[in-house]
């Protein structure tokens, strides 16, 4: 409660250079972390970015505690779409930012799913593509990010959400996140180079390339015809992905970019988190 009731004040330290006031904002604040962004809402204050900044840096430690404390607790789900979705929010709750909860993405798609309904009505996976990717009124809901395509912030889902940019894997996981909620079967097709989604419709197998327009491809002709076609990618188009196959390619489209980056500690935590994976 005090620190609660201390709130303003301990705002006001946040650029304080003192090792021991940091240590004591690190505790107070972090004991209210979870209701910071709800307590700064009815404050009606505004943090200005160097104060972002600094929070940021005062709760990381805890925060990276937070989330490999609870990493692998999506094993706990029997669906595999809810389990993508649990180990997907960890993972961009935490990229996000001292702001985000893991649990805010539920009702962040939720809003997106009612937002698709009302303007659509009940869609199959071609028309929820269409709806989601393809030029419409001048642009798209959500396209590759080409510009800046190794950023890391490209598979934080709540940055997609809020720019319409992603990387394949992300672009792919939210059109399967969002069908979960219309009831259609997504899957997923761990694709050598560009991760793509896989739907089963109109009798067939589909590869849909989330980051290029949402384009339907017969697997078929995918598998005969592409440049990266061998044997074993005829295998990997066969089967859906598993949750661990696909959170472990985000995990390393993370190392990769956290390496271009320069972000040791950022790459240092995506890789325990894989290799928690790769061994549990």
């Amino acid at each position: 409660m005090s620190a609660l009731a201390n709130l303003p004040h301990l705002i006001t330290l946040l650029d304080d250079e003192s090792e021991v006031v940091r240590e004591a904002l690190q505790r107070e604040l972090g004991s209210i972390r979870r209701e910071l962004p709800e307590q700064l809402r009815l404050m009606r204050r505004r943090l200005t970015p160097e104060e972002e900044g600094h929070l940021n840096r005062i709760l990381d430690p805890l925060r990276q505690t937070d989330l490999e404390n609870a990493w692998m607790r999506w094993r706990w789900m029997d669906d595999p779409t809810t389990q993508l979705e649990v180990g997907v929010a960890q993972i961009s709750a935490y990229l996000h930012g001292w702001s985000c909860q893991p649990t805010d993405l539920g009702r962040r798609l939720d809003a997106l799913a009612d937002e698709a309904f009302k303007d659509q009505g009940r869609m199959d996976a071609r028309e929820l593509a269409a709806w989601m990717f393809a030029f419409q009124h001048g642009g798209a809901r959500f396209r590759g990010n080409n510009k800046d395509y190794y950023a890391p912030g490209n598979s934080d889902l709540f940055q997609v959400l809020d720019t319409g940019l992603g990387n394949p894997i992300s672009l792919a996981c939210l059109y399967r996140l969002l069908g979960q909620r219309f009831g259609i079967g997504i899957g997923g097709c761990n694709f050598p180079g560009h991760f793509l989604a896989r739907v089963e419709t109109d009798g067939g197998l589909f590869l849909v390339d989330c980051f290029n327009r949402g384009r339907f491809m017969p697997a078929a002709d995918v598998a005969r015809h592409h440049p990266a076609a061998t044997p074993g990618v005829e295998e990997i188009i066969r089967e859906a992905a598993s949750t661990e196959a696909v959170l472990l390619r985000i995990l390393r489209n993370l190392d990769e970019s956290c390496g271009r980056a320069r972000d040791t500690r950022l790459r240092q935590l995506m890789r325990r988190l894989a290799v928690r994976l790769m061994e549990e």
